[in-house]
């Protein structure tokens, strides 16, 4: 090595080398939680250095010791105080944000050759509170009908659904529809996972229970049918009680001529005579049961005669008069 290469340079040229000999390995990191990412060292060779690095930068340098502790440079000091590393030289990352997502590699140098293991580390936030929101109603042919979404409090990309039922797959997504028949007494039980790639949530719904509020509903088209025929009942007894009501009032104020016939009618009419010079009216009635007899002649003591005075105003406006009547009945 020349003087003016430190070994922090001589790895990092002798990594942009060998970056592509291997295959990244995935690691998943929970937010806010640590993860490890583990060396293996190469079998039958002696470890001079190992240098971790982070998007192609370097963190740390380490060079291992058979007689005393190895030596331990943290190369960035942001990373000092989440940095740490196990007995094998892993790299241990605590308390992890979402700006720790990257790409990471590890530098082992030997006598003889430079070892790359590169990683891809990707965090992900825990799911939180699954949750089942449902709708049910009986469709036309008689059957519960029920519509399942699915959620988490703390949705995004990485979050996939699926719903099962009797251990089988039936929806990969969030939304179902079933039908189920109300008649039928086995229970059915539908169970939503929410998975992310550090984790799932679980939470299961029964259909008979979703369709016992729906199940003794009637069809909605026979509720208005029942609705329908309810009003017109209604209408035709008030119509009828009505019509009752309206003859019973009628016979009730019939008055007498009204419930005469004709020849009564006319030989109960009142002759009625005006005296203009002393205002007087003569009213002659014949009284009704007296019209089957032979008739005789009239006697001035059997006709009945009503004195009536008028009393006209300045006016000559009619008026309510004040009457006199004078009778004298056999």
């Amino acid at each position: 090595m020349k003087e003016n290469d430190s070994p922090t340079a001589y790895i990092l040229s002798r990594h942009v080398v060998s970056q592509n000999s291997s295959t990244p390995l995935t690691v998943n990191g929970v937010l806010g939680e640590s993860v490890t990412l583990t060396l293996k060292f190469p079998e039958g060779k002696k470890v001079h250095a190992i240098t971790w690095l982070c998007n192609g930068t370097s963190i740390a340098f380490i060079k291992p010791d058979e007689t005393k502790s190895p030596t331990i440079h943290v190369t960035n000091p942001k990373w000092a105080e989440r940095l740490s590393f196990t007995p094998s030289y892993s790299l241990h990352l605590s308390n992890l944000t979402v700006a720790d997502t990257g790409s990471y590699s590890a530098q082992i140098t030997t006598e003889t050759s430079m070892i790359v293991s590169s990683y891809t580390l990707r965090i992900f936030e825990k799911l939180r509170s699954i949750h089942i929101t449902s709708h049910s109603e009986l469709s036309g042919n008689r059957t519960c009908e029920i519509h399942l979404t699915c959620s988490v409090e703390n949705p995004n990309d990485n979050v996939s659904f699926r719903w099962q039922a009797s251990g089988g797959i039936l929806l990969s997504e969030p939304n179902l529809t079933i039908s189920w028949d109300p008649q039928n007494s086995s229970e059915q039980s539908y169970t939503c996972i929410a998975q992310n790639p550090i984790g799932n949530l679980s939470s299961s719904v029964s259909a008979q229970n979703l369709c016992k509020g729906v199940k003794k509903n009637p069809h909605p088209d026979s509720t208005w049918i029942m609705i329908v025929a309810l009003v017109i009942g209604v209408v035709l007894i008030v119509l009828v009680l009505l019509f009752v009501w309206k003859r019973k009032t009628g016979s009730h104020y019939l008055s007498p001529r009204q419930g005469q016939g004709p020849a009564e009618s006319m030989r109960n009419t009142e002759n009625v005579s005006v005296s203009p010079a002393s205002s007087t009216v003569y009213a002659s009635v014949t009284h009704p049961n007296r019209e089957k007899e032979i008739p005789t002649p009239v006697k001035n003591n059997d006709s009945v005669t009503i004195y009536s005075t008028i009393n006209h105003s300045k006016e000559n406006k009619p008026t309510f008069p004040r009457a006199t009547a004078l009778d004298n009945v056999i």
